[in-house]
């Protein structure tokens, strides 16, 4: 039997959340001396030890009061779920923190990484680059390595001129409209979800996530570009005739000028990737270049990158 003040260092918890948890019956009040001091068994420290730990995996006090006494396949459950719930609101901060670089960066005068004196303000967006497009994924499609080494050719330059790189990534709960039209895909903290190694962000990169085709709803694109003070837009990634086009066309009707890196896109068939070019090469006008040039002529430089 030991003091509340050795139960408190047995167990990592303060003297003043173990009397709290007593207090709301997550553990039964402990034995007492004939002085009224608190008395605890090894029984009364496995409990507060096992609150603790669920504790430090970030469950509710009412998750706690459910877990203490469950069974253990009730627990993993909740666990499976747990994980879940803490992924996506890593992905969240993430997000968040993305926005915040890139707000303060331009709240100070400057962008990310962006050169003194450009003539215009450039981003690098693409979308969907992920794990669940290639074999073994949930959507495969050998199409997808098409434009893999383009764009890594088209990132490494981006970083090197100053250019931001954003990447848009779906990024799906149960329950998404999407959904209701493809396979379970990208699902929130899922290998499938993770960017492709060959193209993968480097620091100062920006990464959001959606959960519909369009890259402006329900993310924080609009705000990072307000940001980087960005008013040309050069776009790559998966699907030409999708998340490309409807990205793309979006940000022709929000004002932007609007670039296809042609040899950068793709879609699951050929007559769908030409389908999406024609799209917005006809319908909307949009300029296209293979990405080994399309930087030096959104700004104007010769093939050594100077003015």
């Amino acid at each position: 039997m030991v003091t509340i003040k050795a139960a408190a260092q047995l167990t990592g918890l303060t003297a003043k959340a173990i009397r709290h948890y007593e207090a709301i019956g997550l553990c039964q009040p402990p034995q007492r001396t004939e002085a009224g001091y608190r008395l605890y068994s090894e029984e009364a420290l496995f409990r507060l030890r096992r609150i603790r730990y669920f504790r430090d995996l970030k469950f509710s006090l009412e998750e706690i009061r459910a877990l203490l006494d469950a069974p253990h396949e009730e627990i993993r459950a909740a666990m499976q779920h747990q994980r879940q719930v803490v992924t996506r609101q890593l992905e969240d901060c993430r997000r968040a923190k993305s926005v915040l670089d890139a707000a303060l960066a331009a709240e100070m005068g400057v962008s990310l990484r962006r050169p003194a004196g450009s003539l215009r303000q450039v981003a690098v967006v693409v979308t969907d680059l992920q794990n669940d497009i290639l074999q073994g994924g949930a959507l495969p499609c050998r199409r997808i390595n098409t434009i893999l080494l383009p764009l890594k050719g088209l990132f490494q330059k981006a970083r090197r001129l100053g250019v931001p790189v954003i990447y848009i990534c779906d990024w799906h709960e149960k329950g998404d409209p999407e959904l209701l039209l493809w396979n379970d895909h990208m699902m929130a903290g899922s290998w499938g979800a993770q960017i492709i190694q060959d193209v993968q962000p480097q620091e100062g990169d920006i990464i959001l996530y959606k959960n519909l085709f369009n890259g402006f709803v329900n993310t924080g694109l609009q705000e990072t570009l307000d940001a980087l003070q960005v008013h040309t837009i050069l776009f790559g990634g998966w699907r030409t005739d999708v998340c490309v086009a409807q990205t793309a066309i979006e940000a022709f009707y929000r004002g932007y000028h609007v670039v296809i890196a042609e040899d950068g896109v793709n879609s699951t068939t050929e007559g769908e990737h030409h389908s999406g070019m024609s799209l917005m090469r006809v319908n909307y006008g949009f300029e296209t270049y293979p990405c080994h040039r399309a930087l030096e002529a959104i700004l104007g430089l010769d093939d050594e990158g100077a003015p």
